[in-house]
């Protein structure tokens, strides 16, 4: 009978023991505290260095540049304007024949999250003016300012000089490295990946409000 009662009382612990439920950090529920998801270090904070850098980004109130795919070498680069909220990209179009594009750049307002697509070239266009709105983040590609809002961690990694400007190369994570302007604050380059973007023949506090608006041209890009 003693047997019984002991082998009883040690099911009755077992089923205990497993019924134990521990809460971890996280919220997660384990019923081993050891199996509890390991947290991430924390994130180191930006150096007082670093921060003056990125800080002169909040100078740049407009800016123009030739987007540029390093990684995919046969795509031509494209224009961009940026004014404030307002950002104007080019499209690559063909120009072997005359009146040909259905469209050539696309604006995009930042306030509103709204895209709208053009075509301004009398010479290369089927026809000029408003082609209609498309879809925002199907069409969006982070600009220089984009890349350094919000930078909460970054660790420099060197210096150097990319087209003929002082950068520093900061490292945000594993797969992305910006090549920051000590002057202005922004990036001349990103890598992200596989992946490397290039903002040529920068141009700061250049860009007037009508550069951002639709303007039919003669020309493509005159």
């Amino acid at each position: 009978m003693k047997r019984v009662l002991l082998l009883l009382l040690s099911i009755s612990l077992l089923l205990v023991a497993c019924s134990t439920k521990y809460v971890c950090p996280d919220g997660s529920t384990v019923t081993d505290v050891n199996s509890c998801p390991q947290s991430k270090a924390p994130a180191k904070a930006l150096s007082a260095e670093i921060e003056d850098i990125l800080s002169k980004s909040k100078n740049v109130e407009s800016m123009s540049y030739d987007y540029k795919r390093v990684d995919k070498p046969l795509e031509r680069p494209v224009h961009v304007w940026i004014k404030k909220l307002m950002v104007k990209r080019e499209f690559n179009v063909q120009t072997e024949v005359l009146n040909k594009n259905e469209k050539d750049v696309i604006i995009f307002n930042l306030a509103d999250k709204t895209a709208t697509v053009y075509c301004e070239s009398k010479k290369f266009c089927i026809k000029t003016g408003n082609v209609g709105a498309v879809d925002f983040n199907q069409y969006y590609v982070k600009t220089p300012l984009d890349w350094v809002d919000g930078v909460t961690s970054a660790e420099k990694k060197g210096e150097a000089r990319l087209a003929n400007r002082n950068v520093w190369i900061l490292q945000l994570d594993e797969n992305v490295t910006l090549w920051v302007d000590t002057y202005f604050g922004v990036p001349l380059r990103v890598d992200n990946g596989q992946e490397r973007y290039e903002f040529q023949n920068s141009i700061f506090n250049s860009v007037e409000e009508k550069d951002v608006q639709f303007i039919e041209r003669e020309d493509r890009y005159s």
